[in-house]
């Protein structure tokens, strides 16, 4: 039902049914990972961002090879959820063949959780990677003013077929900016080092937050950087500050750049051998014994739990009242 009203809502704004149904699959599948920064609470903004300009609902994707391995992928500015989906379907298409397939997406938006993305090239049987830029939030390791975003990495790592990937989905920051505005709808206190006040105190309150702080100091620093590089720069595009910020001048296009890298595994050895090696590194890492009488989790395993405990969601009241109570416009 909430994909549906999702999907209607998208579609009464001029947005085509085919990519608004792919927009709100892929918030969705945030949700149901226990993601919530990256559900269904987004779509009031890109609601907000149609309304004022700032997103093509009809935009003409292209997709041009540049060598026998890569990829330039135009957004012309649409939703890029669905802009990351299709260049993630090319790679898919190109790496049986190629070995290795990287593509720079240019003129693209915010496009959600990547995990949904490299858990579908994983499905094919391959490994995915994915970078994103985002805009201006997090303070570099010992400085006063914010440059880079919270500029997230993952990876798709394929076990077979009907095994669920490993996904690893990763902000450079302690945690995304989606978390802290849930935060600030839900109530409550977060805890401290999530980010900072503009004074560059931290706080436990979400509504003080006004930077970010990378994780790891200057590790999580040195990350955001190389996936600036890897994105913007290496598309001649939009980077740190330049960015132009999400929550602000929403009629203004904001011309993010990702990067996809697919590999396909059996040009470097046996398929199976990959699958059945992995598997086994992970059932190594769960019986490594634990201080607290727990067990180890394998990266994601959380979100993968929670995506299988139900097919319900839990959405803030807000977000209800947008997909169920608003009258269409």
């Amino acid at each position: 039902m909430a994909k549906e009203r999702a999907t209607e809502k998208l579609v009464s704004r001029g947005v085509e049914r085919g990519p608004a149904g792919i927009v709100a699959d892929v918030l969705l599948h945030a949700d149901q990972r226990g993601v919530s920064s990256h559900g269904l609470m987004r779509l009031e903004h890109y609601l907000k961002r149609i309304e004022h300009g700032g997103l093509n609902v009809r935009p003409d994707i292209h997709i041009e090879m540049t060598s026998g391995s890569s990829f330039v992928c135009d957004g012309d500015d649409g939703l890029g959820h669905y802009i990351v989906h299709e260049a993630a379907e090319y790679a898919v298409d190109k790496v049986k063949e190629q070995g290795i397939v990287m593509g720079l997406i240019k003129n693209s938006s915010h496009c959600g959780a990547l995990s949904y993305y490299v858990k579908e090239i994983a499905e094919h049987g391959y490994i995915g990677m994915m970078f994103s830029q985002t805009d201006t939030i997090a303070v570099p390791f010992k400085g006063s003013a914010p440059y880079f975003g919270s500029n997230p990495l993952a990876f798709g790592f394929p076990k077979g077929e009907g095994e669920y990937p490993t996904i690893i989905d990763i902000a450079t920051t302690e945690v995304a900016l989606g978390k802290v505005l849930h935060a600030q709808e839900a109530g409550g206190e977060i805890p401290y080092g999530w980010g900072t006040t503009a004074d560059g105190e931290e706080t436990n309150n979400p509504n003080d937050i006004k930077y970010l702080k990378h994780f790891g100091g200057p590790k999580g620093y040195a990350l955001a950087f190389a996936i600036d590089v890897l994105t913007g720069i290496l598309g001649n595009e939009s980077y740190g500050t330049n960015i132009p910020p999400m929550y602000e001048d929403l009629h203004r296009y904001r011309n993010l750049s990702q990067s996809i890298i697919v590999i396909n595994p059996k040009m470097f050895g046996n398929n199976l051998m990959f699958e059945s090696m992995l598997k086994q590194m992970e059932t190594e890492l769960k019986d490594i014994p634990t201080t607290d009488g727990s067990f180890v989790k394998i990266p994601g395993e959380i979100e993968m739990e929670k995506a299988f405990e139900s097919d319900e969601v839990v959405i803030n009241e807000n977000t209800y009242k947008i997909l169920f109570e608003e009258e269409e416009r």
